[in-house]
């Protein structure tokens, strides 16, 4: 967004290594990818562009050791959208690869907002403008949402917009940013900051914020704009996943929590405390499942009841006990339908599924399509502030009931490509497939089932 027309900015990113290099006239070599963006809105096409991005060009088609950059602005009233995306290997026979997401435009009136919220790789100060500068830096962005154990800084560019209309001229407000954890909610007061800003057309705020000791987990970064008076004037949000083996971070004083008088009073067997805590395994973060997986193995009583208590009330600090006894309830269901011989239902991949975000909104079960293995796909069309997400389960020894994850598009899950070809893998004559070739025939009823399911 910008000034008083918003618009739709987009990144793209390709891995040099993805794509087919071929000669040029020169004697070069450069890889071409062909993209079509489009924006719906109600179901109409609002907006389409379909063009050719060329790649730098290499001196051989072999090692390609970079990746290219792709940035658009569209311009769009203010509303809701779909956005999709097809992007396909011009010097290929590989299919398209599509996705599609939902977008929202909004405009200032007389109130304040933050653009989204953009992750920067690295930036300079500009010295002649381009299409990646903003507010006097050129920005190149972290496309992607994952920041791996070598990336110990976290970078972000926001614009706040109509201060000056809502607090007037020299009007004064503070602008905070902070990381949660996506799960909980829990602000980790470690990894925040502020700026104090006076009103203006256009407020930047480009930060960086140390991430070297941000145990793995999944995180949302958020910004605030907040009045002297500590009211909320606008806010936004970037989810973010962060791999940082080796890093545990402690709960800090928890032998000091008082839990006489509490709920917890009321578990008087240590082996029950201990069952109840691991099952709060889906919701845990990586730091407090390494915590609990601790504190139960040194059957320190007091210290388990301890955590248990910090646990609700990190969530639910008012009524921590009616927050552990509705998910209790949540847990016997799983354990009713996921369980298997071997496996307590929360334990299970589609048990923590269902803990960690809900019941999805649509749930395929197909477990006697000829050649398939039995398989799962579940969607859910709004996963916090992920739309249209889906995981895809199956089971290969057709005797438990215990399905794998194998694929899901959301934000920190695991992805494969292959994911069909495993399904269908019951079809072959031997444990040999090759995984690089391309079937058409599995874009029938499972394919069908992953797009559109019912």
């Amino acid at each position: 967004m910008g000034g008083r027309n918003p618009y739709l900015e987009t990144y793209l990113m390709v891995n040099g290594e993805s794509v087919r290099f071929v000669k040029t006239p020169d004697g070069k070599f450069r890889g071409e990818v062909e993209v079509i963006l489009t924006a719906s809105q109600d179901e109409n096409l609002v907006f389409a562009d379909k063009y050719l991005l060329l790649s730098p060009e290499s001196a051989d088609s072999v090692h390609v050791g970079f990746n290219f950059i792709d940035q658009q602005r569209i311009p769009l009233p203010a509303g809701n959208y779909k956005l999709g995306i097809e992007v396909k290997d011009a010097n290929s026979v590989a299919e398209a690869v599509k996705a599609t997401m939902d977008v929202s435009l909004r405009m200032p009136g007389d109130s304040m907002i933050y653009s989204g919220i953009q992750l920067v790789e690295s930036y300079k100060k500009t010295e002649k403008p381009g299409p990646l500068s903003k507010g006097g830096y050129d920005l190149v962005p972290h496309i992607s949402e994952f920041y791996g154990k070598h990336e110990n800084h976290l970078v972000f560019y926001t614009e706040c917009y109509g201060s000056f209309q809502s607090l007037g001229e020299g009007g004064r407000f503070l602008q905070k940013f902070y990381i949660e954890e996506q799960t909980s909610g829990k602000v980790l007061p470690q990894f925040s900051g502020f700026e104090r800003s006076t009103a203006a057309a256009v407020n930047v705020l480009m930060k960086e914020l140390n991430i070297e000791e941000l145990p793995n987990g999944n995180y949302r970064l958020v910004v605030e704009a907040r009045d002297k008076e500590n009211n909320l004037l606008a806010r936004n949000t970037q989810d973010f996943v962060r791999s940082n083996p080796g890093m545990i971070a402690n709960l800090d004083n928890l032998d000091l929590l008082v839990t006489e008088g509490t709920f917890t009073q009321l578990y008087t067997n240590p082996d029950s405390l201990a069952e109840h805590i691991r099952s709060l395994s889906p919701l845990s973060s990586s730091m407090e499942r390494t915590f609990a997986e601790n504190v139960v193995k040194e059957k320190n009583f007091n210290l388990m009841k301890q955590f248990f208590l910090s646990f609700w009330l990190n969530r639910s600090p008012s009524a921590p006990r009616e927050a552990w006894e509705r998910y209790r309830t949540e847990v016997i269901k799983v354990q009713k339908e996921f369980a298997s011989s071997i496996r307590r239902g929360y334990s299970t991949d589609r048990g923590r599924v269902y803990l960690q975000y809900g019941p999805p909104d649509n749930r395929t079960v197909s477990t006697y399509e000829p050649a398939a293995y039995p398989y799962e796909i579940w969607h859910y069309y709004k996963l916090g502030n992920q739309s249209n997400r889906r995981f895809v389960f199956y089971n290969p020894d057709l005797v438990s009931n215990d399905y794998t994850l194998i694929h899901s598009d959301a934000l920190g899950e695991i992805m494969n490509d292959q994911w069909q070809f495993l399904i269908m893998k019951r079809d072959t004559q031997t444990n040999d497939i090759d995984l690089e070739r391309t079937d058409p025939h599995f874009g029938s009823q499972l394919q069908q089932n992953f797009q559109t399911p019912r």
